[in-house]
This record gives structure tokens, C-alpha cells and sequence, in this order.
């Protein structure tokens, strides 16, 4: 539509889907469902798939309410998930890192947990940059009177580690592990029981938080999710092998939504979430899949869900159980 276009009306846009876009809409419920969900967000960021070059070929509007929720469904699903393992590998990583400590301020370690490899410049740099973010993110709590920061705060305290932990994002968090130092990153490796012979600077643990980071924002701001579109940087290939090692599922690419689907499941067992939790979890994500096809075309289905889906979903099974 040009920009100079004078708005539509719902009527005008379901005659604009049907004549411009050859989508069979028309009744009542379209109306509501075209009303509702609104046409820039329940059609325009739903007719392509990661690329608006990649044009799903959609012939009812049914077809794309059915997208529409599956997309809702998928992030109603991983949201608890994904918070579940920041809480979860926050905590682990506090009990490596906090014994022993009288001084539990970002500077004191910095000082002490992130100084060896002085020589690496960029390192330094990445720390240094780290540490002033997080004096920064507590400056703005503080002056947004967060209550926690406020407690050391107005006592003349530095707010310990643990409350940094509270007001820090994930992809700052992934930062913090990715920052320290080698022995101490190996203790939070062998405390998950993520420690393998390929990961030789201890690494995995943060990458596999780098790489959720950008669904876990997706799903936080109701952003579109089912086809990858947040992905935001290339797959790192130790956590690719960490995958496919884990389950048994070859060709984990990040390029489908089950590949995210099979890390979280992966991160969720090595936090020790219950078992019967994890089969639930999976249960309700065939359920997403199985509803998707029920109301596709199966060649829209197939641009959609990754080949052999259901083998995954064994797989995943399986290594739940082992």
C-alpha cells in the first residue's frame, strides 16, 4: 500500500486480500478474526516466511489465522521454559562463583574472576565494557527506585552479585559467563554437566544463552516467532554438535523452530527440570504441530515445520527418558 493511500476500512481491506492478494475471505468471523488480530500485524508480518521475498502461498484466510496461531502457541509454550533456565543457570553459576567471596560487587569481580588472559586486548576490552553496563543498568534501577537496588543503595552498600543476577538480561548474562575467567567458566561447565572434550575454552554454557537470547525477546515482546526471524547471529558450531551429540537429531541448523525447541529441551535437562515436566512439554509442542497440520495445506505445512518432524520429536523423547 503507498504511504499516501488513505487508510481502509476492514471492509476495504478484505476486499484488498481477496482482489489483490487472491485470499478466499468473506463472513462474519473473517471479519472479527481480520478486526482482532489487524491487518499490518495478522497479515503483513505472516504472508512471507524469515524474507518478505519468501511469499507463502496462502488461499484462504483461514489458512493464516491458523499460522497465526501457532505462532501464538509455540510462544506460549517456550516463554516459561526459557525464563526457567535464566533462573535456573543463574543460580548454578552463583554457587561456582560466590564461596568464598566477602566482596560480591561486579568491580571486585571483575578484579578477581575476570583477570587472566591479559594479553587478549579485545577480552579486556569486552570486560571492561561489561562492567561498565552493569554500573550503568544500576544507576537506572536506582533512579527508576528499584526497590532491591535501593536496599544497598541507600545503605552506602554495592549491590552484591546475586542482586545484579535480578536486573540483568539474558544476553548480558550470557555476556557475564562469557567474561570470566577460564577456570571459573569450567566450574559452571562441570556444574551443569556441560562440560565436553570440544568445548576447550568453556564456552558452551554462554553460546547456548547467545543463541536462545533472541527468542527469548521474540517471545517477551510478542514479536513473530515460528519461522526464526529473530535468529540474529550465525549458529556456533560447538552448540550445533552439542545438539545433535545430546539427542541423536542430525542437520540441527537453527533454521527451523524445532532446532530451538531441542536446545531448550537440552538446556532444561541439564538444569535438572522433572522429567514428567520435559514430556509435557514435549506433548504440548507436538499438539502445536499437530493442530498446524490439521488446518494447512500440506505444501504450506511443509515450508513451515522441518522434514521428518516427528522422528525429532521421538528423538527428543527418547533422550528425556534416558
Amino acid at each position: 500500500m503507498n504511504p499516501t493511500d488513505k487508510a481502509k476500512t476492514i471492509n476495504g481491506l478484505m476486499i484488498h486480500l481477496r482482489d489483490d492478494c487472491n485470499i478466499r475471505i468473506g463472513g462474519s468471523k473473517d471479519k472479527l478474526q481480520l478486526t482482532q488480530y489487524g491487518y499490518y500485524h495478522g497479515y503483513k508480518g505472516y504472508r512471507f516466511l524469515k524474507k518478505r521475498q519468501n511469499v507463502i502461498p496462502y488461499r484462504n484466510f483461514s489458512e493464516i489465522i491458523a499460522v497465526i496461531n501457532y505462532d501464538n502457541a509455540l510462544k506460549k509454550l517456550v516463554y516459561p521454559a526459557l525464563m526457567f533456565i535464566e533462573m535456573a543457570v543463574k543460580n548454578f553459576a552463583l554457587e561456582q562463583i560466590v564461596p568464598g567471596m566477602k566482596d560480591k560487587s561486579i568491580d571486585n569481580i571483575y578484579k578477581t574472576k575476570m583477570n587472566d588472559e591479559m594479553s587478549n586486548s579485545n577480552l579486556r576490552l569486552r570486560r571492561l565494557r561489561l562492567r561498565d553496563k552493569l554500573h550503568s543498568m544500576l544507576s537506572n534501577s536506582y533512579s527508576h527506585d528499584s526497590s532491591m537496588v535501593s536496599h544497598f543503595y541507600d545503605r552506602g552498600q554495592e549491590v552484591p552479585i546475586w542482586g545484579v543476577f535480578e536486573i540483568m538480561m539474558l544476553g548480558d548474562f550470557a555476556d557475564f559467563l562469557y567474561c570470566l575467567n577460564k577456570d571459573t567458566r569450567e566450574k559452571v561447565s562441570r556444574a551443569l554437566d556441560m562440560k565436553v572434550s570440544y568445548d576447550t575454552n568453556y564456552q558452551l554454557v554462554a553460546n547456548a544463552l547467545f543463541t536462545i537470547k533472541a527468542l527469548r525477546n521474540a517471545t517477551a515482546h510478542n514479536n513473530i516467532a515460528f519461522d526464526t526471524r529473530f535468529k540474529d547471529r550465525d549458529a556456533n558450531k560447538n552448540i550445533i554438535k552439542w545438539v545433535e551429540v545430546e539427542t541423536g537429531i542430525s542437520n540441527v541448523k537453527f533454521e527451523y523452530f524445532s532446532d530451538y525447541i531441542a536446545l531448550i529441551v537440552c538446556l532444561l535437562k541439564h538444569v535438572q527440570y522433572p522429567k514428567k515436566m520435559l514430556m509435557n512439554f514435549l506433548r504440548e509442542y507436538e499438539e502445536c504441530i499437530d493442530d498446524l497440520y490439521k488446518e494447512l495445506p500440506l505444501p504450506i505445512y511443509n515450508k513451515i515445520v522441518a522434514t521428518g518432524i516427528k522422528g525429532k520429536i521421538a528423538k527428543l523423547k527418547t533422550y528425556v527418558k534416558k
